[in-house]
This record gives C-alpha cells, sequence and structure tokens, in this order.
C-alpha cells in the first residue's frame, strides 16, 4: 500500500512540474507574438526569439544579432524577470507579474526610448462615462476569452487571486442581463 502512495505522490509532482513548464512556454510565446508586434513599430531594431528546452526563456537581439535582453519566467514565482545583456554583468531590469509592465519597460529600457502608454490612453479615453463594474467586467471577460477559457492564466494575467476570479465570474454568469461572450450565452 505503501509503494502506490509513492507512486500516486511522484505521480502528481511530476504532473504539476509538466503543468507548471507548459503554462511557461505558452507565456512566453504569447509574449514573443506581442513583443513583435512592438517592435514592428520600432523599425525593426530589435527582435524576439522563443528558446526552449530546461530553461525556456525570450531572448531579445539588436539588428546585428546580438544578445541586449533575456526574459524568463521564475518556476517558483511565477513573475517575468527581464535581465539586460552585454557588456555588463547580467543586470536585472525588472520583475513583474504584469505583461503590459514588462514590454512598457522592454520599450522604454531596450527600445528608442518611446512610451506604450499613448494606445493604452487612447483605449482609456474610449471608456469615460462607464462605470467601473462595467469597464472590470468587459476586462474580465475579454482576457478569459483572450486565455481560451482558462481562469488560471486569466487570474495570472489579471494580477488577481484565482479564488476573487472565479467568485466574480460566477456573478457575471448568474446575472441574466449582464453581458455575456456570446459563446457563453450559446451554452446556457
Amino acid at each position: 500500500m505503501m509503494q502506490r502512495l509513492a507512486f500516486t505522490s511522484a505521480y502528481h509532482i511530476s504532473a504539476a512540474r509538466a503543468a507548471s513548464e507548459l503554462k511557461t512556454k505558452t507565456l512566453l510565446r504569447a509574449l514573443v507574438s506581442r513583443l513583435r508586434i512592438v517592435f514592428s513599430g520600432s523599425g525593426g531594431e530589435l527582435s524576439a526569439t522563443f528558446v526552449g528546452g530546461a530553461g525556456p526563456h525570450v531572448l531579445i537581439c539588436d539588428q546585428a544579432a546580438e544578445a541586449v535582453a533575456r526574459v524568463a519566467i521564475d518556476a517558483e514565482t511565477g513573475l517575468y524577470v527581464l535581465c539586460e545583456l552585454g557588456g555588463h554583468a547580467d543586470d536585472v531590469v525588472i520583475v513583474t507579474a504584469s505583461e503590459n509592465r514588462l514590454l512598457e519597460e522592454i520599450a522604454l529600457h531596450l527600445g528608442d526610448g518611446q512610451s506604450l502608454h499613448e494606445p493604452v490612453d487612447a483605449a482609456v479615453k474610449t471608456l469615460v462615462g462607464q462605470t467601473m463594474e462595467d469597464v472590470e467586467r468587459k476586462l474580465i471577460l475579454q482576457t478569459l476569452q483572450h486565455c481560451g477559457g482558462d481562469p488560471t492564466h486569466t487570474a495570472f494575467m489579471l494580477g488577481m487571486p484565482l479564488v476573487t476570479l472565479c467568485n466574480k465570474l460566477a456573478v457575471y454568469f448568474a446575472d441574466p442581463a449582464g453581458e455575456l461572450p456570446q459563446s457563453a450565452a450559446d451554452t446556457r
């Protein structure tokens, strides 16, 4: 009987580790896509590449194909870690849970110094006049859709506890007058 428990425990640990690695690789691949969009506006001075393997990370290179930075996700905390590479020692520039904050720092620190806030400011202007509750509901539901319905990834992207997200989703989906995504409304 003890053998079975040891096997079950080892299996669960292995499965949890594999799930964590898959999540890390998925987040980093999504980051590469967003970085390519950010870099396309900078005249192609920087490029981003996903590097898999035992320590998956994103490598940011300049026009001469020299690595200037690396982004990894810390296995213990799940936070993005941006390290600058080059003539100096590897310097940690920022550690954050927010992908948007990470992108802003990359644009300011490695790019041409131009802020990413202009598109954000334009988006915020479209929200003026709406209640915070409506804005929060739309943000949560659109992030959930962006994450393919995965509440854990959604909570991570929004920087909120999973329990809080699940409680909010329970209210949204229980509210018949609420604004639900079309796919969720069809399944009711």
